[in-house]
């Protein structure tokens, strides 16, 4: 599978944790990356950053992980947001 595929695929994984979350009641999002040397410099940049749904979907939305390897997917994860409950 390549980059494409990949990325497509992971966006759509970390929704589905977005809309799980929310449907917990969350309403803050941190970012979580794995924080390595496999995690691309956009990814990086939001690592540990919290955001409303509004805008972690907009994140989504937008530039997004450049793997460096075609065959890796995203590094990252979403997780509740401290206080965000």
């Amino acid at each position: 599978m390549g980059m494409q595929g990949s990325v497509r695929n992971w966006r759509k994984d970390l929704r589905e944790i977005i809309e799980y979350l929310r449907k917990d009641g969350v309403t803050q999002f941190e970012w979580s990356s794995a924080n390595d040397e496999h995690v691309c410099s956009k990814c990086k940049s939001r690592d540990g950053k919290i955001f409303s749904y509004n805008e972690i979907l907009n994140e989504l939305n937008g530039a997004f992980c450049k793997p460096s390897d075609p065959d890796d997917r995203c590094r990252c994860t979403i997780l509740a947001a401290e206080g965000g409950k």
